[in-house]
């Protein structure tokens, strides 16, 4: 059974191996997604030589063990790593069922037979207990003896489902979607097991007879698989920490498992009509409290309660609904006020009739009509295109996926379109308000969450204000902040916020009117004069003061930015939350750098001993603000105090130059960032070094590109005249040939010609000869009757024929 090349494997090759001190290879970026998507549990590399994986999963705190054929390679890594390394063959692997959580196989298949292939994976399914990773290589090299190299991707997958598994929950997460157009040297394929029981119920031909309507896509191969697929990791990015998903329409759950398995989310919820979709689902991808599935409507969505969702995945089933307008409103119905659906569609499927040839689609939806149509019930935040090819429609095409803007039809085309939507949060300020993302405190001196405390409408928050979690397009967003302004109460944290949002954006635009710009810096100032805030309010009016100073700084108008700082630092912020201290220190660390710059070092040097002081004093007291609840703190106050500390630090290094601005004065420049801050810079640098060095390998490329193409082109000239010269020898050989036909013909005339000449001169010899005889005869009668009275007319006769003889 076992037909590894053992040619690959003796102990010859071990000891070359050994002796030159080469291991396997670099494996750490293979350890690095082995953790990333099968977590640390137990490892087993199979096929593993000297070791080298299971060394840099050790090094990640991961339980690796690793089998090979080679007893040398063996030996030597358990001196490495003791009892870690057993001597096996993948077709028989001498551990127990399920012994480990993950089994990593890097370039080991590939030296099989094919016909031994299915029973090394049936092995990988026994001995994991959850997960498979293959790294596989699929091209061979000069000296890289493989008997399966020339197997692509889709093969391998075939087999591995043929197996019992399917694709991991994270696999296009190390395989991006257009990444998939072509396989490269070496491919990944991440898999799961197909839980036994489930197995046992739904083999793959179950697959192939639901396949007209739906079918498993993670247990799919090819560009129609990974399309549906993608959708859901891309629509995972858009799923906030917390939230409740809903999957309308969910078929068989794949992507009800993928939205949990990609995201934060709280839980899923699959919603089909199909009971068998549902059966199927739940026996696959069921998780009690996690992803749970039911029988639905997706026109009705009955057992769904009005605001309970966060997030809604509605892929290709409008056009399947007999009212599609209907049906959007049970979306927005059962969506939270700032929640979240994406809505994909069949981009034009119509044939010559106009129609959808499907059976099962009932409408035909374009771009301009299903944001029309979605547009009438939520707001729209991002479009998307996707294509995957091989189908009725861009069927030559790439695997493809584009983000557009929603407001102007793309020029380009594609097979769906994708909208991403939002409930408007300012509809939800009659909606009780639950936070779903963190566990709070229950301590009325907490403040730095307490939304539906402090915000009259605290559904604003994660549509309008949080960095990650609002709305991701600009004039979105500069939307809500103009509405919110026109309608909320002047002096309410609302407004507060809007106005902050307005500020930043306005920094950013060059030729600010100054009369906008007065005009915002008088609302900054109106609102960061509130007396006795309340503590969301407080957190604005440091907010705006710092904006303030930045639309200020930003403009070039000093005295005004001087101004807005200086308010800024004034203010205590531990009524809101020692986080809020990053704008004080900030507004500081401008105050010296303005005071540095006209000279004033004194002054400069106290605004750097106060913010010390100030971070000193912040992380000193109480931390409910910063962290929360101890046994579930924020991870955001954490990462935000680093950041305040990092602060201080920065304002010590500039600190330490200070006194010597005078002479050395870009070196106070150079220490004017904390020492995280200073990495991300130099992070930050090495990347514009490196993107610098690509665009000029690029445009070198361009070049030697562009050269190429004028030598192509010279070339087809070339052979595009060798192709004329070639045509007109044709054509002239063809010529001579019909010349020399004419000449063959001419040739044949004359040598018949030829041969009635040689005909007819022997018959005129022949009469010659007779005309010989008979002058012969006349002269003998001549020379009879000469002696008679005609004598001298038979010799004018006589002479007459002699003549006509010689002639």
């Amino acid at each position: 059974m076992n037909s590894i090349d053992y040619s690959l494997l003796n102990n010859d090759y071990w000891k070359a191996v050994i002796a030159s001190g080469e291991s396997n290879g670099d494996f750490r970026e293979t350890s690095r997604w082995v953790a990333k998507t099968c977590g640390t549990g137990s490892v087993l590399d199979i096929g593993c030589g000297l070791g080298g994986l299971v060394s840099e999963l050790l090094s990640l705190g991961i339980n690796a063990a690793g089998v090979d054929v080679s007893p040398l390679a063996v030996a030597t890594a358990n001196k490495r790593f003791p009892d870690r390394f057993s001597q096996g063959s993948v077709v028989s692997l001498p551990f127990a069922d399920g012994q480990f959580d993950t089994v990593v196989s890097t370039n080991c298949l590939e030296h099989l037979d094919p016909e031994d292939v299915p029973q090394a994976l049936r092995e990988m399914y026994r001995v994991s207990a959850r997960y498979v990773f293959l790294q596989i290589t699929t091209s061979a090299e000069a000296g890289e003896p493989s008997l399966l190299t020339t197997a692509k991707r889709d093969w391998w997958e075939s087999q591995c489902f043929e197996a019992g598994f399917r694709k991991h929950e994270l696999y296009y997460q190390i395989n991006p979607y257009e990444a998939l157009n072509e396989d490269g040297r070496q491919i990944f394929v991440l898999l799961e097991k197909v839980p036994a029981e489930a197995l046992r119920h739904y083999d793959l031909s179950v697959l192939v007879e639901e396949r007209l309507l739906h079918t498993d896509m993670l247990r799919e191969v090819g560009r129609r698989g990974d399309a549906h697929c993608i959708r859901y990791q891309k629509a995972a990015e858009f799923v906030r920490p917390g939230d409740r998903v809903l999957d309308v329409a969910c078929g068989l759950g794949y992507g009800s498992y993928l939205l949990y398995a990609a995201s934060q989310a709280k839980s899923v919820l699959g919603v089909d009509l199909s009971d068998f979709g549902i059966a199927y689902a739940n026996a696959h991808y069921g998780r009690p409290g996690k992803v749970e599935f039911e029988v639905g409507d997706a026109q009705a969505l009955s057992s769904i309660a009005d605001n309970s969702i966060d997030f809604i995945a509605a892929f290709e089933t409008i056009e399947h609904v007999p009212e599609p307008m209907e049906y959007l409103l049970q979306l927005k119905r059962v969506l939270k006020p700032g929640g979240r659906v994406m809505v994909c569609a069949p981009n034009n499927w119509a044939d010559e009739t106009g129609k959808d040839p499907n059976p099962h689609h009932l409408h035909v939806y374009t771009w301009d009509r299903l944001v029309e149509e979605c547009g009438t019930h939520f707001l729209l935040e991002q479009g998307m295109l996707q294509t995957a090819g091989g189908a009725m429609k861009c069927h030559h095409s790439p695997r493809k996926w584009e983000t557009v803007p929603v407001d102007r039809t793309p020029e380009q085309e594609a097979e769906w379109i994708l909208l991403l939507g939002m409930a408007d949060p300012l509809e939800g300020g009659a909606v009780p308000y639950e936070e779903t993302q963190w566990q709070l405190p229950d301590s009325p001196e907490f403040s730095v969450s307490a939304f539906a405390r402090d915000y009259q409408n605290p559904w604003l928050v994660r549509g309008m204000v949080a960095q990650g979690q609002r709305a991701r397009s600009a004039s979105l967003l500069q939307s809500m902040q103009d509405r919110v302004l026109a309608t909320a109460a002047p002096d309410s944290v609302d407004y507060g916020a809007a106005l902050c949002g307005k500020v930043y954006t306005q920094s950013q635009v060059d030729e600010l009117p100054i009369e906008r710009y007065q005009a915002l810096l008088a609302e900054v100032r109106r609102f960061a004069a509130i007396a006795n805030p309340s503590p969301h309010q407080l957190r604005w009016q440091v907010s705006l003061l710092f904006a303030g100073g930045e639309l200020a700084r930003l403009h070039g108008r000093f005295e005004d930015a001087i101004e807005c700082f200086t308010a800024c630092a004034s203010i205590d912020v531990l009524a809101y939350s020692p986080l809020l201290g990053n704008k004080v220190v900030d507004a500081l660390h401008w105050l010296s750098e303005l005071a540095v710059a006209r000279g004033d070092e004194p002054a400069a040097r106290t605004y750097l001993v106060r913010a010390v002081a100030e971070v000193q004093r912040l992380v000193s007291g109480t931390w409910l603000n910063i962290s929360g609840d101890p046994q579930s703190p924020l991870p955001f106050g954490l990462a935000e105090a680093a950041q305040l500390l990092d602060k201080a630090s920065r304002a010590a290094y500039m600190l330490s130059v200070l006194d010597s601005v005078a002479l050395r004065p870009g070196l106070v420049y150079q220490e004017s960032s904390g020492f995280f801050e200073r990495q991300l810079v130099e992070h930050d640098q090495k990347l514009t070094d490196v993107s610098n060095s690509v665009s000029s390998l690029m445009a070198a490329l361009e070049e030697k590109d562009s050269a190429c193409r004028g030598l192509v082109e010279q070339i087809n000239t070339l052979e595009s005249r060798t192709h004329e010269l070639a045509r007109e020898v044709v054509a002239q050989d063809k010529h001579a040939q019909s010349l020399a036909q004419e000449v063959m013909r001419l040739d044949a005339h004359a040598q018949s010609l030829a041969q009635e000449v040689i005909k007819q001169d022997a018959h005129a010899q022949m009469l010659l000869g007779e005309v010989a005889k008979r002058d012969a005869e006349v002269v003998r009668l001549l020379a009879q009757g000469s002696q008679g009275s005609l004598q001298p007319l038979w010799k004018r006769v006589l002479r007459g024929i002699e003549r006509r003889v010689r002639k």
